[in-house]
């Protein structure tokens, strides 16, 4: 593996970290640790291997709307957002 910087928002780094001790705490092998950077990892992933042809816009906001699943992308344009969602889209 190689070293990659990337800068996170705050609420990214929240969200994450939560994400993580969810999965963590529903796992049954505990044999690899799951870290943060082990998320960002299978997010890109999942960015390059399934959403890569789905991928337009000229700013952040718009690749990212671009990627989402349309329900979420109505949701954050109504002001609903993903702001306050919890892991799985749960209401914190």
């Amino acid at each position: 593996m190689e070293r990659k910087e990337a800068r996170l928002r705050s609420d990214q780094l929240t969200e994450l970290a939560e994400l993580r001790r969810h999965v963590s705490s529903r796992r049954r092998d505990k044999s690899e640790i799951i870290t943060d950077n082990t998320l960002i990892r299978v997010a890109v992933d999942l960015l390059l291997q399934g959403h890569s042809h789905r991928l337009h816009g000229d700013t952040e906001e718009a690749l990212l709307q671009s990627v989402l699943p349309r329900r979420r992308a109505a949701a954050a344009q109504d002001g609903t957002g993903l702001e306050g969602s919890g892991v799985n889209g749960e209401a914190r």
